[in-house]
């Protein structure tokens, strides 16, 4: 058996290439204060892999717009194309990209190349592929509910991958986080929220101003885990904090040697 020894000494030479790594990527600032200041070198760390959760299964649409939003903002600090890989079979419930909300995102749809794949394990191949073109600032796979070829050793390929060459990838679980172990630079936890009133025909129509979500930030190599709501902003192109809470402190999510949340 792989002893506890044995991984320990496997762990810490891990820790020693992560940090002889003679290349630092730039970070792209998301725009919202609260977590940019949790996040280190202040913004997303590029040249590396982000892990998206939908908090719930009917969270994975909150998911896929908060994945959106972060490809732009990896987009403002590294110009290139994406690359969005989905399972052919997964189409059905992610439904297409529509041209007209990537414009709302500020990302020109002709930088993006979609690739429909047959089966699971092509995403993970595609996205490694994608990382290494000098061509692609970030890629972007969509995974099946009952995947199983995304593991530590597959996720560590993918964060080395990034690390050498620059580009970010972006895996997003079609279900919650189910306590997974891999070697992703960071993951989130998505959850939509109930988007604020919008000035319509005279008045306020409730639900239709920008999109909303709470985010929380579960695992991070480097900088403190938290939770923000937060929604997209159309004139920067950027995040904030959602307007109720703009003028409190965000959420902290202490991660206890148990593994459970303390908000505080």
């Amino acid at each position: 058996m792989f002893g506890r020894e044995n991984l320990a000494a496997l762990r810490a030479r891990i820790a020693e290439k992560e940090r002889s790594s003679p290349q630092a990527w730039p970070s792209a600032p998301t725009g919202a204060a609260g977590i940019d200041d949790a996040l280190p070198e202040g913004g997303l760390a590029t040249g590396a892999l982000h892990e998206l959760f939908p908090a719930s299964h009917a969270d994975l649409p909150a998911a896929l717009g908060f994945g959106l939003g972060a490809l732009a903002r990896i987009l403002a600090a590294r110009p290139g194309h994406i690359l969005w890989i989905l399972p052919s079979f997964v189409a059905p419930v992610t439904g297409s990209l529509y041209p007209v909300g990537l414009a709302a995102y500020g990302i020109d749809p002709n930088r993006l190349v979609h690739l429909k794949v047959d089966k699971p394990v092509n995403v993970l191949w595609a996205l490694e592929e994608a990382l290494s073109h000098p061509a692609v600032a970030a890629a972007i796979g969509i995974l099946p509910e009952n995947d199983r070829a995304y593991d530590f050793i597959a996720s560590r390929r993918l964060s080395m991958r990034a690390a050498r060459h620059g580009a970010t990838a972006f895996v997003v679980g079609t279900r919650p986080d189910l306590g997974l172990s891999t070697a992703a630079d960071m993951r989130w936890r998505i959850a939509a929220e109930p988007s604020s009133p919008a000035w319509r025909t005279g008045q306020y129509r409730p639900g239709l101003g920008a999109p909303r979500w709470q985010v929380e930030l579960t695992k991070t190599r480097k900088g403190v885990t938290g939770a923000w709501p937060v929604e997209w902003n159309h004139e920067t192109l950027s995040f904030r904090v959602a307007a109720p809470l703009g003028d409190r402190a965000p959420v902290r999510v202490d991660r206890r040697a148990d593994g459970q949340s303390a908000a505080a």
